[in-house]
């Protein structure tokens, strides 16, 4: 440190002394951007909207600007497809008062603007812009630093991905001001690892009971994804008697379903249990050869009301006959989905899974899902990834257990001269934790 009274001439101690106070201010300055920022809330949250157009349609119906401000990652806004895919195309947030913004988030579909800029208004006529993107990399873009007073926030969109149009999953301003609604509180995150049962099922029953009704509700109908199947009112689904609960597959016709060549067993906890993060696993012996696809897996309790896939799907184990040596852990959502879900399989070349029990587990908080197979973690969808390179993460909500026997459908294929009927797919336990 350099002391004042060391310093004879009069104008380097002027100078030291303005540097110091430039300084000085320099520091405030951060401090009351830190402070600002901290003092920031959501100021989005269910404010109207308007649009340049808006798609209702079958591809997507009722997309309209509000799908923007309802904090619904599962909703979007999308321009029309007959007179909205041009440029420029613009989503407007009335903020209810002026505002001071600091940062904006937008998570776009594959229908993204490249050139946009987030501009503000006092009076939704003129604009002025506080960010300009150029080759934008579209899925989430946060950003911030931002600096703008006015009333009304639009992305204005000059440059289209792709030959559609634009599309928003969601758009949330962040600053102080405003006429902010309080959003709902998120769901509690936890501490991995999850060490307390909140749910299990043994499966000690007596050989040909079924499906204790406390726990599991059966699921009888066809399945989806082409399956042959028809699921049986727990015909297929009873305990063997040595602690395990036999999910059969057969080839017969039931009186349900006359053109049904096969039935099978799937039961869940839809009406029983639903939870939001924890550790689920279960110990299972899967069915194998060609055209079965035995599952352990979780779909979102808003399932009956929203369908899929914007319920979301977490797949904790899928194996198909036709890969004897592979499980399949895979994500769904309306961003990703079928084919596209985002996932991986774990892999141990010229084993069977078929040929003994494994311990299939995810490990779930408000940030990532780890999944293992015997204790081996082998994959982990990270939140932010997710968001930052597929699209919404959308699995803050309670989900519910399924397990189930399908026979045939589009990934596995249906059986062929290989396939060995009937056949089990045996689960020792069903555990979570929390």
């Amino acid at each position: 440190m350099i002391r004042a009274s060391k310093i004879q001439n009069r104008r380097h101690r002027g100078l030291l002394v303005a540097g110091a106070v430039a300084a000085v201010l320099t520091g405030a300055g951060v401090v009351q951007a830190q402070a600002a920022e901290a003092a920031d809330v959501l100021l989005s949250y269910r404010k109207p909207a308007t649009a340049s157009t808006f798609q209702d349609d079958g591809a997507c119906p009722a997309c309209t600007a509000d799908k923007v401000t309802d904090q619904d990652v599962t909703t979007r806004w999308a321009t029309s497809s007959t007179e909205g895919w041009v440029d420029p195309g613009w989503v407007t947030i009335d903020l209810g008062a002026s505002a001071t913004v600091h940062r904006v988030v937008l998570q776009w579909d594959a229908a993204y603007a490249k050139d946009y800029q987030i501009q503000i208004s006092d009076d939704g006529q003129n604009w002025k812009p506080i960010y300009s993107a150029t080759s934008a990399p579209g899925h989430q873009e946060d950003l911030t630093g931002l600096d703008g007073t006015g009333r009304y926030l639009r992305m204005y969109g000059t440059a289209r991905s792709n030959g559609y149009g634009y599309s928003l999953w969601d758009l949330q301003v962040y600053g102080t001001g405003g006429d902010p609604v309080k959003p709902p509180e998120p769901v509690a995150d936890i501490e991995l690892p999850a060490t307390d049962l909140v749910f299990s099922d043994e499966f000690d029953g007596t050989a040909g009971s079924t499906p204790d009704p406390a726990r599991w509700t059966s699921d009888p109908g066809t399945g989806q994804n082409g399956e042959q199947q028809y699921y049986t009112d727990n015909k297929n689904a009873t305990m063997d008697g040595s602690g395990n609960l036999a999910i059969e597959a057969r080839e017969e016709t039931p009186p349900e379903c006359t053109g049904c060549r096969y039935t099978s067993g799937r039961i869940n906890t839809l009406n029983t249990f639903t939870f939001t993060y924890g550790r689920a696993e279960a110990r299972i012996k899967v069915s194998g050869t060609q055209g079965l696809w035995p599952a352990f897996w979780m779909l979102g309790a808003n399932f009956p009301e929203v369908g899929w896939p914007r319920s979301g799907e977490i797949d904790v184990m899928e194996h198909v006959g036709k890969v004897p040596d592979a499980t399949y852990s895979t994500l769904h959502a309306t961003a990703y989905y079928g084919g596209g879900g985002y996932g991986q399989p774990y892999t141990v070349t010229g084993s069977d899974f078929a040929d003994d029990f494994h311990v299939y587990a995810v490990d779930w908080d408000a940030t990532k899902m780890t999944f293992s197979v015997d204790g081996r973690e082998f994959f982990t969808a990270d939140k932010e990834t997710v968001e930052k390179t597929r699209g919404p993460w959308v699995y803050d909500h309670p989900f519910y257990l399924i397990l189930n026997n399908a026979v045939g459908g589009e990934w596995p294929g249906a059986p062929d001269s290989t396939t060995r009927l009937p056949q089990q797919m045996l689960v020792d336990y069903v555990r979570v934790y929390q």
